[in-house]
């Protein structure tokens, strides 16, 4: 069986390769007979939709592979319960807990065209789940370790990010098919990073999300050369990793690979920063086999749209999909330009416009202004009912005055209804934590829709 209808065929099982989770180490040959062991039972069963829930890591890998490589479409799952997947919008048919196998509807008779089911990173209004095939993850794994292991050094890498999210699981599986080890994590939390790292003094390389590391480096220059010291390259992805961040990184001597893309269209482009590095302004330039277009408006920018080998089947309501896609190409919803060598540059998202006057701003832009003028950590604008009730979140005492001043110098004729100082709360993923902030000003039911963000 070819690789593109089986992943696990394409593991390089490594007498000497491991994976270190919870201080214990587990060679990949202990791994691949204990994946026979369990696709001896698994096969037995009949076709349909299996969820894999566990919250042991290792538990979780054996099971992805056993069901990939028994042909069925496999939605990843770590930590929901049993009673939340019986009410998945989706026709589930088993469930596995270790290697037990639990009916949980009637198997569907029905040739599914998809291999993995991921929910969507972030909020979404059309679907919470996308539906990818096995080419989209070998295509995609197997263009990352040319890319990124040319050189004979073995690397040790900490996979900072959850395996059912396309980042996390698409990390694991091109490590799984390169020489290198592997370090899993439990939880996102920087305590946990830096435990692993004194535990696991090997530890030189890092897979992790953008805002995670970002907040690591708005930690100061002492602290996160504490965190990072020994990390020879880090590979960021899941949302946009600014400039002045990425700066730092190179400073401490550390390789930096960034990928564009997000979980319907996985690592869209890819840029070593180090190699580019008067590209690093830019998310790199797509794969051989994706294709990115801009579809201009009246500016230099537009949308970014994607099509190619690692665009996903489609989300589980394939009419919506139909909704995202222009020409057989994916809408990713972000504003950006391609330069004269093809190298993406992305601007922000082109969700959260502002319809002011009959004239549309985008709220990202105008937080990235704010930001960068004012020197801010953080700004975030909040617009109800469109354009109706724009608030502004900042991270310290601002005129007011200055504020309007500096928009109206950019062309930006925008009032706020309120402007909030607040000190930023972090989840332990790193994103803000709207919830906390609305709950201090207890303003919980007049800003409901935050909790959203």
């Amino acid at each position: 069986m070819s690789f593109k209808k089986n992943l696990f065929s394409e593991i390089n099982f490594n007498k000497n390769k491991y994976i270190i989770y919870n201080l214990k180490k587990y060679k990949l040959s202990e791994i691949k007979e204990e994946i026979d062991k369990r696709y001896k039972k698994i096969i037995k069963i009949k076709k349909g939709i299996v969820s894999i829930s566990s919250n042991n890591k290792i538990d979780f890998i054996i099971n992805f592979y056993v069901c990939n490589r028994a042909g069925f479409p496999v939605y990843l799952n770590e930590t929901e319960s049993l009673n939340k997947i019986r009410n998945e919008k989706i026709d589930i048919n088993y469930i596995i807990k270790k290697d037990k196998i639990l009916k949980i509807r009637s198997p569907i008779k029905k040739i599914y065209k998809f291999n993995i089911i991921l929910k969507t990173s972030g909020s979404t209004s059309l679907s919470r789940y996308v539906l990818l095939k096995n080419e989209n993850i070998s295509f995609i794994a197997r263009n990352m370790n040319k890319e990124m292991f040319s050189n004979k050094e073995e690397y040790n890498e900490l996979i900072f990010a959850p395996l059912n999210h396309a980042f996390g699981f698409g990390r694991l599986h091109s490590l799984i098919i390169s020489k290198n080890n592997i370090v899993l994590t439990d939880q996102i939390t920087f305590s946990n990073l830096l435990n692993l790292r004194r535990r696991f003094n090997m530890i030189n390389s890092l897979s992790i999300p953008a805002k995670i590391l970002a907040t690591i480096i708005e930690m100061g220059s002492v602290t996160s050369k504490k965190i990072l010291n020994g990390i020879r390259y880090i590979q960021v992805s899941t949302g946009h990793f600014p400039l002045k961040y990425r700066k730092k990184i190179l400073n401490l001597n550390i390789n930096l690979f960034i990928n564009y893309g997000m979980t319907e269209a996985i690592r869209s482009t890819f840029l070593n920063c180090f190699k580019f590095k008067n590209k690093i302004n830019t998310e790199g330039r797509p794969f051989k086999g994706i294709k990115i277009k801009i579809q201009n408006e009246k500016y230099r920018y537009g949308k970014i749209l994607i099509k190619g080998k690692n665009l996903a089947y489609g989300y589980d309501d394939l009419e919506e999909w139909r909704k995202k896609t222009i020409s057989g190409y994916f809408n990713s919803g972000d504003i950006g330009y391609l330069d004269n060598d093809n190298f993406l540059i992305y601007k922000f998202r082109s969700s959260g416009k502002l319809n002011i006057n009959g004239i549309t701003y985008y709220s990202q832009n105008i937080e990235n202004l704010i930001k960068d003028h004012f020197k801010l950590k953080n700004v975030k604008i909040f617009s109800k009912n469109n354009s109706k009730l724009i608030y502004i979140f900042l991270n310290k005492n601002i005129k007011e005055n200055k504020i309007y001043e500096f928009l109206n110098k950019k062309n930006i004729n925008i009032s706020f209804d309120k402007i909030i100082k607040h000190n930023f709360l972090y989840k332990g993923t790193g994103k803000i934590n709207f919830a906390k902030i609305i709950e201090k000003l207890k303003w919980k039911k007049k800003l409901k829709q935050l909790q959203n963000f």
